[in-house]
């Protein structure tokens, strides 16, 4: 769905409410290269290459991939003059001199001096802009992507979007005389459509996921509600649609995000997998897909020119790439249910595999020499390291990229992750550090970064306490523990505490090895 990345548009796009700035990992290029191996393509550059990401927004994300990839080069492209300035500003007080940011609508890029790409990306971008910008969108593609490079895109998608039209449509119509800004047609719509919901309009009894959207709505804030049905040029898309587009300028479907779309035998409920198992087709496959799970918002990956599918790709992929974990072995689950199925970690081979990969990054080759797991093979190893990728359990690593220690840098290498823990802490601002050894970010909570700026500015832990209690004097913290609103001083201050107990066990050398931590 629509987010600070979807702030390009022209006339008809809203520029008076900005979105609230966030982190998309989705863009990550570590993401997209895992999404082409898995399906037997071959991957671009995994260190050293030229990425775009399109409507980017506050430059939250593209300057958190730059400074997680010091060795390659990247571009991002809004058209909202407000959010550009931002960006850059963010990359030039985090230190990232990589990066750079264009003022630029869709149809006028092509006047911009670029260079050719590995990656572009494009999330919460499709479906909110007008059939002229998503033309120039897929040209610009089309003429930028280097042959092999890849595309993301994301977009609200049909069928399951075809029950929450009419209650788009309702915002638009009711609140066409509203007064004031975006934000307060928004206010009105949702008002409006809330009380007709709960007077028992028969629209939302009979469609309850048009109900369900409008606790989402409510939950979300008027921000996204305006961004996400206020455009003018709003409309959701079937993926067939958005594959033949692509199709007739050379980029071609390879995989979807949630990684496990990717395996037939989960994307279906048992009673329609023989069903799919019967279309052989791909295009047509996801299309009956989205119809047998009510899709509601795709996240492609497409290529510039074709490229045969090769297990072979697959598993040399898994063979040389070291996996990791971004979180300590305590942390690691056994089980990962799916709407259709579930994925479980148990049995020898996985209790040898997880103790060994949570200690360090290592490639199915590399682990398959050491004692504890030799007797399973690189090839079942590496099928064990496919299967936790799906899970999101360990993640594909460049240990080479580890930062140097930088002096004064109080044990935290990068400058933009310096700036990230010392911006003032609320929900407002994205929390993310950038990890030079998985290229991506890592999201952390407000407990996380209190305790992480412990544990870096106050190694004497006889003055912990009273550090704890003037930074809950000074910024008031808005913690949830464990699903529990706190806000009492004490409460705060013990919450802290006990917090970074579990903090200084099990984080330190797992920060360490994420490069995040010098």
């Amino acid at each position: 769905m629509a987010d600070e990345n979807a702030v390009i548009g022209g006339g008809d796009y809203l520029t008076d409410v900005p979105y609230a700035r966030t982190f998309i990992h989705l863009l990550s290029p570590s993401v997209l290269r895992l999404v082409a191996a898995l399906n037997g393509v071959p991957a671009p550059p995994g260190d050293d290459f030229d990425y775009c990401e399109l409507g980017s927004g506050s430059g939250d994300t593209t300057t958190t991939f730059a400074a997680a990839y010091p060795r390659a080069r990247f571009v991002g492209v809004d058209f909202n003059a407000e959010h550009v300035a931002f960006a850059r500003g963010l990359a030039r007080r985090g230190g990232v001199e990589n990066v750079r940011f264009v003022e630029r609508d869709f149809e006028d890029l092509g006047r911009e001096e670029l260079p050719d790409f590995d990656f572009i990306g494009a999330h919460g971008v499709l479906s909110w802009i007008s059939a002229e910008k998503r033309a120039a969108l897929v040209a610009f593609a089309r003429a930028k992507l280097k042959p092999g490079g890849l595309l993301y895109v994301s977009y609200n998608a049909l069928p399951g979007w075809a029950a929450i039209e009419p209650l788009r449509r309702f915002l638009m119509e009711q609140t066409g005389g509203t007064p004031g800004t975006t934000l307060d047609r928004a206010r009105r719509g949702l008002e409006l459509a809330r009380r007709l919901s709960d007077a028992g309009a028969v629209f939302f009894k009979n469609h309850p996921t048009a109900k369900s959207m409008l606790d989402v709505m409510q939950k979300a804030g008027l921000p996204y509600v305006a961004h996400e049905y206020f455009q003018k040029s709003w409309g959701p898309m079937y993926f067939t649609d958005v594959a033949r587009m692509m199709a007739d300028s050379d980029l071609h479907y390879v995989g979807q995000i949630p990684l496990h779309l990717n395996f037939r035998e989960l994307t279906m409920a048992p009673g329609l997998a023989e069903l799919g198992a019967s279309i052989t087709d791909r295009i047509a496959f996801e299309s009956s897909k989205d119809f047998a799970s009510n899709e509601f918002f795709r996240s492609d990956v497409y290529i510039k020119g074709k490229a045969a599918p090769s297990e072979a790709t697959t598993r040399d992929f898994f063979e040389r790439t070291p996996f990791g974990t971004l979180a300590p072995r305590e942390q690691i689950q056994r089980e990962l249910r799916l709407p259709y199925a579930a994925l479980k970690f148990e049995g020898p081979l996985y209790d040898a595999l997880i103790p060994e990969i949570a200690g360090g990054a290592a490639s199915s080759a590399d682990l398959a020499s050491r004692p504890s797991l030799a007797a399973f093979g690189a090839r079942r190893i590496g099928d064990a390291l496919k299967t936790l990728t799906l899970a999101g359990q360990v993640v594909p690593m460049t240990p080479a990229s580890r930062p140097r220690e930088v002096e004064g840098a109080r044990r935290i290498p990068l400058a933009f992750n310096r700036l990230v823990i010392e911006q003032s802490l609320s929900r407002e601002n994205p929390l993310v550090l950038a990890s030079p050894v998985s290229g991506t970010g890592i999201l952390l909570s407000i407990l996380d970064v209190v305790c992480l700026r412990l544990w870096t500015e106050v190694p004497d832990a006889g003055r912990r306490d009273a550090w704890i209690r003037a930074l809950v004097a000074e910024s008031p913290l808005r913690l949830v523990v464990r699903d529990r609103r706190i806000d009492d001083a004490e409460q705060l201050v013990r919450a802290v505490s006990e917090e970074f107990e579990r903090f200084r066990v099990h984080w330190p050398r797992k920060l360490e090895e994420l490069g995040i931590l010098g």
